[in-house]
């Protein structure tokens, strides 16, 4: 289990079932409010087929990680290589990564997440998030990013200027602007509290 205080609020994370916890109450992940929208992303996939691309998805992220964190080379990994060639080419900085938000709605905490990267470029703050799927879901992207833009503004009151996402497979490698588009999230935070009431 994973702990962090984040605005006077204790936030756990459960790894083995995917759990957020603030102050010991169970709240949903960004991601599941997602699924208002987008459903099972993957249903009909087989099992053995996401497996294997969960463990490659998730052995980018942690090579990713493990590199800006602490600058130990996943040397094998084809996607640290070119992240690193991404940055070399935009001339961003990796400011922080695996960052726990909470998401909050009229003050009360409502969902949780931990966003891939916090990004600088030209003196401007931005987010950004890692993909390796087969093909880049930009719709997607942008909903995910930008509730994660109004939760890490609201946890540390920082102004988020851009957003990006990362296609990161074997040799792609896209560094692709996402629009800022708070209203388009925020209406479906309340389609998935909508739901909830139901």
């Amino acid at each position: 289990m994973e702990t962090w205080k984040i605005k006077n609020y204790v936030v756990e994370y459960i790894d083995e079932s995917h759990t957020y916890l603030v102050d010991g109450i169970i709240l949903p992940s960004i991601t599941q409010i997602l699924k208002v929208k987008f459903g099972n992303k993957y249903q009909g996939i087989s099992k053995e087929v996401l497996d294997n691309a969960a463990v490659k998805g998730t052995r980018v992220h942690e090579a990713i990680e493990k590199w800006y964190k602490y600058k130990v080379e996943d040397i094998g990994c084809k996607e640290l290589k070119n992240m690193k060639f991404l940055q070399r080419q935009y001339k961003f900085e990796v400011i922080d990564n695996e960052v726990p938000i909470i998401l909050f709605k009229d003050n009360k905490p409502i969902a949780c997440g931990r966003l891939d990267l916090v990004l600088e470029e030209n003196d401007e703050l931005g987010l950004g998030d890692i993909k390796r799927t087969a093909t880049l879901d930009k719709e997607y992207l942008a909903y995910q990013l930008n509730l994660y833009r109004i939760g890490y503004t609201q946890c540390y009151n920082k102004e988020i200027k851009f957003l990006k996402g990362f296609h990161l497979r074997e040799d792609v490698r896209k560094y692709v602007s996402i629009p800022i588009n708070e209203e388009l999230a925020l209406k479906l935070v309340e389609e998935y509290l909508a739901k909830e009431v139901v």
